[in-house]
């Protein structure tokens, strides 16, 4: 693992008095910094779809092969789209499918009866949104896999530490990417005992690095 100069690292957004968020990104060719079981797990079935490709399709990934992962799943489509909350006139993401665990944070914090089939730029507040889509943009740009750990979610009274990954999917065997599987393993917490406990590691991983 290696720190990566096209990323940049520093605290996210944030007004209020908690803990402040400090991100660090860094660049890996291995998925080594996949610890979190269920996570490694979705990542070798994952690998195993791939059929000699860069990445599987999203048509490869079989909620009937991952009954142990649905809870925590969420399938992203990837749109190229200029229209209202674009990346830059570019990317814009929906959520196709998304498990129980991942719906209730969606109902219980961001005030939606569901993420399904709606558009991540409905979803959030636009600070949320521009730092959501900055750490998203390697994985369809690139396809890179996208790894988080540490802070996965901030509330006005709870925290979420663990992790997350996302890995990308592409309809046609060359790419373009056309959508991402995830899932997200995280313990929810009152407070966080040290200013640490608040920081958060991207790790981003070309797919095309991995055998």
């Amino acid at each position: 693992m290696s720190h990566d100069p096209l990323f940049r690292s520093g605290p996210a957004a944030g007004t209020d008095t908690r803990p402040v968020m400090s991100e660090h990104r860094v660049a890996a060719d291995t998925l080594a910094c996949v610890t979190e079981p269920l996570l490694r797990r979705l990542a070798d079935y994952w690998l195993s779809r791939r059929a000699g490709r860069v990445m599987p399709a999203r048509a490869d990934i079989d909620p009937l092969d991952i009954p142990w992962a649905l809870p925590h799943l969420y399938l992203v489509d990837c749109v190229s789209d200029a229209g209202p909350g674009a990346d830059g006139g570019r990317w814009r993401y929906r959520y196709r499918v998304a498990g129980d665990e991942v719906e209730a944070v969606f109902r219980s914090h961001m005030g939606r009866s569901s993420a399904r089939n709606t558009w991540l730029d409905d979803m959030l507040a636009p600070d949320t949104l521009k730092v959501v889509m900055d750490r998203w943009r390697p994985l369809p740009e690139s396809g890179r896999i996208v790894h988080m750990q540490g802070m996965i979610y901030k509330t006005i009274d709870r925290y979420a530490r663990g992790g997350r990954l996302l890995l990308p999917l592409a309809d046609a065997a060359g790419g373009p990417v056309t959508g991402f599987v995830g899932a997200t393993a995280c313990d929810w917490v009152a407070e966080v005992p040290t200013r640490a406990a608040a920081d958060i590691t991207i790790t981003y991983i070309p797919a095309a690095a991995l055998a």
